[in-house]
């Protein structure tokens, strides 16, 4: 779905070759996890490059702004997959019910 969505934004002359696939990495966080995560922004990596960097459908040399790309995928990439995992901690902590509701402490007087 990014795949084709990144493919309208460069029909259309936008040179945001990795923002597409920004939000599917934060969703594969945070259903599948980190690791799944982290394989899926590797492997997104040789997809653009491949495919939506000029020349289309050919790997050749990066360029300096291409470059810059990549490692600004990687740092956006690093970030959305630690919010995932907090959401999906946060998640698994408020339904295994680990919290307990407020007035349910011990230290509360009756009176």
């Amino acid at each position: 779905m990014s795949a084709a969505l990144q493919g309208i934004c460069v029909a259309f002359g936008a040179k945001l070759y990795f923002a597409a696939f920004l939000p599917s990495i934060f969703v594969v966080g945070f259903v599948a996890g980190a690791p799944a995560a982290a394989f899926t922004a590797l492997l997104t990596i040789p997809v653009v490059w491949w495919a939506f960097m000029p020349p289309f459908f050919k790997f050749s040399a990066l360029s300096s702004a291409n470059a810059d790309s990549i490692n600004l995928f990687f740092l956006l990439a690093v970030f959305l997959i630690g919010l995932a995992d907090l959401c999906r901690e946060t998640m698994r902590i408020t339904t295994s019910g680990a919290r307990k509701p407020p007035g349910d402490g011990t230290a509360t007087n009756p009176q």
